[in-house]
């Protein structure tokens, strides 16, 4: 008995080892997985066969031939399995929806006004649904959900703690959806951080670390390739970091809170004081900064002195590879960088900046989406171990 278990784990092993090659390695032959993971080829034809009838890898052509026969080649199936991501923001939710490649079938942005549980719940049954039917799928084509909150997650209870700026506390999020499919939830920051690792500019950085700059700031934090949450599931709450013990009331109830100095809200206060003029959103901002109004160029140059105050905290006390900048004004980066870096550089010690990559996301708006997804994507194939 206890030879056909090891004889079992075994196999159940080498299924996982060969199924994580394909996916990290595809299109790839029976023959260099074989002398990728140093097994026989006997073994690798055993798997594979097995995985072609489970429908999830396929055969995707021949390599080409250097005087033998071609040897076929394996991916994985995109068709086999979906997955969804969705990030609850302040008013709107944004969807994607990925094959098992990893590919972003499609996307979608929904706004609404009533921010009540109940109500963002109905509003994501009912989108989801959508989204699958326009892709001419069904619910059972889909084998994970994943969903940002901006928010404090308990992962052991799969429980919304505190999301202050919906005003969610303790909210059940995957007993109200009540879908017959696995639920992920995860902080929308932690979520945009993996969602960078998996699919943005840190795919070859091991210790990350994101700002999302919105309503609020908060920064996901990646080291070892693994969320790193904190013993309460806390950690990463720096935009309540105190820059500034005399400066304006935060809503946490302290004061001088990084967030005070440049979340969105505080920018818009901010020109709204400088000029006497109120903007109906951050958008508006942008798109004065970008073209040059004094004001918000002005401003701008306070909101980047502030982020480096903050960016240089975290990079003195946590030394990552890559700080990501997300939200907003990641849509303006490109005008911000060069006047950014030297301000961190300044203020870090010189041994903790060296090395270090400062980039606003390329991924925008869909990174904590395809974070949530990416989670939900890892989960599925965790099965097989």
């Amino acid at each position: 008995m206890k030879k056909a278990l090891n004889q079992e784990l075994m196999r159940t092993i080498n299924k996982k080892r060969i199924l994580d090659c394909i996916r990290n390695n595809a299109p790839i032959s029976k023959k260099a997985i074989a002398n990728q993971l140093e097994t026989s080829i006997t073994s690798v034809s055993t798997v594979i066969n097995e995985l072609l009838a489970e429908n999830i890898i396929n055969n995707c052509g021949s390599s080409k031939s250097t005087g033998g026969r071609r040897s076929e080649l394996f991916q994985l199936n995109p068709t086999a399995s979906y997955f969804i991501g969705v990030d609850i923001q302040v008013n709107c939710l944004f969807f994607v929806l990925l094959n098992l490649q990893g590919e972003i079938v499609t996307s979608k942005n929904v706004c609404f006004t009533d921010n009540k549980a109940d109500s963002v719940v109905a509003l994501i049954n009912q989108e989801i649904k959508a989204l699958i039917g326009k892709s001419g799928l069904t619910l059972s084509n889909v084998n994970g959900i994943g969903i940002g909150v901006p928010g404090i997650i308990n992962n052991e209870q799969r429980l919304i703690e505190f999301a202050p700026n919906l005003g969610w506390k303790d909210v059940d999020l995957c007993q109200m959806l009540q879908l017959d499919i696995p639920i992920t939830i995860e902080n929308e920051a932690n979520a945009a951080a993996l969602g960078e690792k998996i699919f943005g500019s840190a795919r070859s950085s091991d210790n990350i670390i994101y700002i999302s700059i919105g309503t609020g700031v908060g920064t996901g934090l990646v080291f070892g390739n693994r969320i790193f949450g904190g013993i309460n599931y806390h950690a990463g709450e720096f935009g309540h970091m105190t820059i500034d013990p005399d400066g304006p009331a935060c809503e946490c109830g302290n004061n001088g809170c990084w967030e005070v100095y440049i979340s969105n809200p505080a920018v818009l206060k901010r020109f709204q004081t400088i000029s006497n003029a109120k903007l109906n959103s951050y958008d508006e901002f942008i798109e004065l900064f970008e073209n040059k109004n004094t004001t918000a160029v002005r401003v701008m140059e306070e909101v980047s002195e502030y982020m480096s105050i903050g960016i240089a905290n975290l990079v003195n006390g946590l030394n990552p590879e890559m700080i990501i900048i997300g939200g907003a004004i990641s849509a303006v980066g490109d005008l911000i960088i060069a006047n950014l870096l030297p301000k961190i550089e300044r203020r870090c010690l010189t041994k903790s900046y060296t090395g270090l990559k400062v980039e606003f996301s390329k991924l925008k708006e869909q990174a904590t989406a395809l974070g949530v997804a990416g989670i939900a994507v890892n989960r599925f194939f965790e099965q097989y171990n």
